[in-house]
């Protein structure tokens, strides 16, 4: 009889959205709620900056200072910032988000595109950011 094969496994694809929404559960969980401070002084928020929904509410934005091309994530801890720009496997970094993370690495700001969760674990780790180990996740 001959051996029978199976095909190889198919790659689940999740949005950006399902991928932000992953890696907001993690940071709550290694390291404290949005916006409030962890014992070991470390804090992290998500920043939203979807594209305007018509020229005037873009000009109203801009009026307020907000601007394209902002990281996703932050992450503050011994007075630096730490920027996280997620994007699915597929997903491309468009040209004013480079610009900007050129920014804010010409002023000293560690930044690092993400695909996945296992990536931000690796930044995370990489820059010795204190995290509240938990079995399974870190």
């Amino acid at each position: 009889m001959g051996q029978s094969r199976n095909p190889l496994p198919a790659v689940t694809l999740i949005s950006e959205d399902a991928l932000h929404k992953s890696v907001a559960s993690l940071l709550s969980t290694i390291i404290a709620e949005q916006g409030t401070l962890s014992t070991q002084g470390v804090w992290w928020c998500s920043i939203e900056h979807r594209n305007a929904k018509s020229s005037r509410e873009g000009a109203f934005r801009k009026k307020r200072g907000v601007i394209a091309g902002i990281p996703d994530i932050v992450i503050g801890y011994d007075q630096r910032a730490y920027w996280i720009e997620l994007k699915t496997a597929e997903g491309i970094v468009s040209k004013v988000q480079k610009a900007f993370h050129n920014v804010l690495t010409s002023s000293g700001h560690v930044i690092k595109v993400c695909r996945s969760i296992e990536d931000v674990r690796t930044f995370i780790n990489d820059h010795h950011i204190p995290t509240q180990r938990i079995a399974g996740l870190c």
